[in-house]
């Protein structure tokens, strides 16, 4: 499989960056003009309010925050599968970002569910070409990805990567949806 917009990255042991070790990506963007991605299988254990100062009250004890990636770890990306939040702006395959804060609010007023919200913390980046020489070299495998793998935490990250890592190609169903 060939990365596209929408597909999963799993890191292979060859991969010997550790800002990578052991991750899943999802790929936001993949294009003529570089790659785009977060890392979904690195959830951070503290409430959103610790993470985001204009958080508002309904979002304030959730905890489905991220580690997006090593590039501007300082700043969050909000995504979700809302399209008709105020102000949310499409990313990909069914994912948007940010809204309104009144909107955000108003949606989550009872929690986070199966259409996110989830918060990540800066984001991984690849210039043009440099993720197939990557994927060449056998540093990634590219796997379909699904929409509640971006916007559901994983209990254990870990075992999401293992799962990802020891998937046969011929067993990797359907495309990316």
């Amino acid at each position: 499989m060939t990365p596209v917009a929408g597909a999963l990255l799993v890191a292979t042991p060859v991969l010997d960056d550790p800002h990578f070790l052991r991750s899943v990506v999802w790929l936001a963007e993949h294009g003529e003009d570089g790659t785009l991605g977060f890392i979904i299988n690195r959830p951070l254990e503290m409430p959103m309010s610790d993470l985001w100062e204009a958080c508002p009250p309904s979002l304030a004890d959730l905890q489905c925050a991220g580690e997006g990636g090593p590039v501007e770890r300082h700043k969050g990306l909000l995504v979700h599968g809302i399209g008709t939040l105020a102000d949310a702006a499409p990313l990909h395959h069914g994912l948007y970002v940010g809204g309104s804060i009144q909107a955000l609010a108003d949606r989550w007023r009872g929690g986070a569910d199966a259409m996110g919200p989830r918060l990540f913390l800066g984001h991984s980046g690849w210039s043009p070409g440099q993720l197939e020489r990557e994927i060449a070299a056998g540093a990634w495998l590219v796997r379909p990805g699904k929409l509640e793998q971006v916007l559901i935490p994983p209990v254990d990250g870990d075992a999401l990567w293992k799962q990802l890592t020891l998937l046969r190609p011929v067993d990797e169903g359907p495309s990316v949806n």
